[in-house]
């Protein structure tokens, strides 16, 4: 049986903050010896991704920093993940024979975080790669250069809830029955379903390019989904640390 109730927090909590934008070394095990370059691979971890809706809030946004910053600067897996994700969404939100409230019930996760999960029963070894990998994804410098580029836009599409912008209404406060449940929300996220994909393809060979309206549709789909606490917190470092230095 699933752990569901263990994690529902984590998986639910629009409120909930990041849990610290820092990885640790248990984190970074979990990210390079068994998801990226493992369980990813095996259809078993995907139905479960499936039925957790992802991973949860700080899980959902460290998997995007870890893969940015260790691998090429984008978030070439992340986005392929999320793009499925929201097409699925889109479907469940859109079922016409289906009541507001069951399908607002198919939001919500019928499995643990599968990162969470992990770290509950692993047992780990500060490993000296481990430390390595932490603390080049914890100086976070492309992702906060990334950020840094789309934030005009990334602000005014947030979720109006989180951080008071003109997007989507985040899958968070949709669970707390903060937004509209109808075919606006269907057409909204099957927009950026057709979006992301076409950042997914722009990193692909010969794949088009594309201007910020795409490249900015893996930070809205996955605020959509875990809230945009994440990238609010590395926004505020940032100004912080540049307040500092001036």
């Amino acid at each position: 049986m699933e752990r569901t109730n263990r994690s529902r927090a984590d998986n639910l909590g629009a409120k909930s903050s990041a849990g610290g934008l820092d990885i640790t070394p248990a984190e970074a095990k979990y990210w390079w010896s068994w998801f990226i370059f493992g369980s990813i691979m095996t259809v078993e971890t995907r139905h479960h991704l499936r039925r957790s809706w992802g991973f949860c809030a700080r899980h959902t946004w460290q998997h995007a920093m870890v893969e940015i910053e260790a691998w090429g600067g984008r978030p070439f897996g992340t986005a392929i993940l999320y793009e499925d994700l929201c097409g699925r969404a889109a479907r469940a939100v859109g079922a016409r024979l289906k009541p507001a409230p069951l399908r607002l019930r198919r939001l919500r996760p019928r499995a643990v975080c599968l990162a969470c999960d992990y770290l509950q029963i692993a047992q780990t070894v500060a490993e000296p790669s481990h430390l390595e990998r932490c603390a080049r994804v914890n100086r976070r410098e492309r992702t906060t250069r990334l950020l840094a580029e789309l934030q005009p836009l990334w602000r005014e599409r947030t979720c109006p809830q989180c951080l008071g912008g003109k997007g989507i209404v985040c899958r968070m406060h949709l669970l707390e029955s903060a937004g509209p449940l109808g075919r606006s929300l269907l057409s909204q996220l099957e927009r950026l379903r057709q979006r992301l994909e076409l950042f997914v393809r722009s990193m692909t060979w010969r794949g088009p390019v594309v201007g910020a309206d795409v490249q900015v549709s893996w930070l809205e789909v996955l605020g959509w989904f875990a809230g945009w606490n994440f990238p609010a917190a590395l926004a505020s470092e940032t100004a912080s640390t540049t307040s500092r230095r001036s």
